[in-house]
């Protein structure tokens, strides 16, 4: 999926909706055709006419006085990250509420539903703790590259795209892993409107509090990657109408556990100084608080999660990534605990062994890693704007 929260020019176009009550657990309400809740009356409908908001390419600013010292780590810094209002509908399975339109160059339409809010959080820095994939959700890897031109569609697509598969394969004990999609990030590359050469444009980072599938668009994705590559797909150039994965065996794979994880990269020379990436703990996330956002394209629908502020997030960044360094970040695990019930995950690899007590055996405790690029009040103001490439990559078990 294509990144749309910050493209620079673009406004979004909040409503307040009254709000869905997602239930307790991970039960999400299920919904009428015309949006509200089944068993109750149809609530009188939300006018689609958007209203002007916060500029999208906006970032919330730093506190006054200058920066701060840089936090060591276990320390933290106080930053401003974008949430989801109280208004905004919350649940698992979307609600047709929450949505916009994306057009063949990645670039989005109208925003419907959202209320993009400031909340203070605590962001640690997690250089002196040991993070993994299942347990929080992403890891930070010591990983030398060969330096390659990453604003090189074809070079990114030829060399890199392999060096990520083996790096997750190593580090997850996968047997197979498929690299499928990329994006390339740089705030002043995307303000100057810039594009990759043989590729789309340079996208900005992502100031919003948010997951890149859902229980929905997860095993919905990998299905699509054992068909013919869609219009938005960037394998679209190597494959051509040739699907990623063996339509024979897809549905199979997914009866076992599989998992799609980014491979995310500073990619100047120099460490990041500003703008870095901050990872929520997958376990510190209730679900009572996600909200279902849908992306329309042409030939078909995705699906992100956004969040509301909740007490419970545990944040954590790596000040000063190197080149030489990549976080392997989940946005999916069909083992996820966390929704190892969900009537949704069912037949996309939720089914599993029990132990002896009858307890889920095979169980992880990350199903996914909320995450948000953010100012760093501890970045100097002359600080370069970071650049930084992401590929998204399918795992199977």
């Amino acid at each position: 999926l294509k990144p749309f929260w910050l493209q620079t020019g673009l406004k979004w176009r909040p409503r307040t909706p009254p709000r869905q009550d997602s239930g307790s657990g991970s039960q999400a309400v299920a919904m009428g055709a015309d949006g509200h809740a089944e068993g109750e009356p149809p609530k009188k409908q939300l006018k689609t006419t958007p209203s002007p908001g916060k500029e999208l390419g906006m970032t919330w600013g730093v506190p006054e006085g200058g920066p701060v010292l840089a936090p060591k780590p276990g320390e933290g810094v106080l930053a401003a990250m974008t949430y989801q209002g109280d208004d905004v509908p919350r649940g698992l399975l979307a609600s047709g509420q929450v949505r916009t339109m994306r057009d063949g160059s990645g670039s989005d339409g109208e925003y419907f539903g959202c209320d993009f809010v400031r909340r203070d959080v605590l962001v640690t820095n997690g250089r002196d703790r040991e993070f993994t994939v299942d347990s929080h959700g992403f890891t930070l890897a010591a990983d030398k590259v060969e330096r390659i031109d990453y604003f090189d569609d074809e070079r990114v697509l030829k060399d890199y795209y392999p060096t990520c598969c083996e790096l997750v394969k190593r580090l997850t004990g996968a047997s197979e892993v498929f690299a499928f999609d990329h994006n390339v990030r740089s705030k002043t590359m995307s303000d100057a409107k810039e594009k990759i050469k043989g590729g789309s444009a340079v996208q900005g980072p992502a100031f919003v509090v948010h997951n890149d599938y859902s229980v929905t668009s997860a095993p919905r994705r990998v299905l699509d990657l054992a068909k013919a590559p869609k219009v938005n797909d960037t394998l679209r150039k190597v494959l051509g109408d040739q699907p990623l994965i063996d339509p024979s065996t897809v549905e199979e794979k997914l009866k076992g556990r599989w998992a799609l994880i980014n491979v995310w990269r500073n990619i100047k020379d120099t460490p990041v100084k500003k703008l870095p990436l901050a990872l929520c703990e997958g376990p510190s996330v209730p679900l009572e608080d996600i909200v279902t956002f849908e992306i329309h394209y042409a030939d078909r629908v995705g699906e992100n999660y956004f969040a509301g502020k909740s007490s419970e997030h545990k944040w954590f960044y790596f000040p000063e990534i190197t080149i030489d360094e990549a976080i392997l970040l989940k946005v999916w695990d069909s083992r996820g605990a966390a929704f190892a019930d969900h009537p949704a995950a069912a037949g996309g690899g939720g089914g599993a062994a029990a132990g002896a007590g009858g307890e889920r055996s095979d169980l992880v405790p990350a199903t996914f890693s909320l995450h948000s690029a953010f100012e760093d009040p501890s970045s100097l103001p002359d600080a370069d704007d970071r650049e930084s490439v992401e590929v998204r990559t399918v795992v199977f078990y």
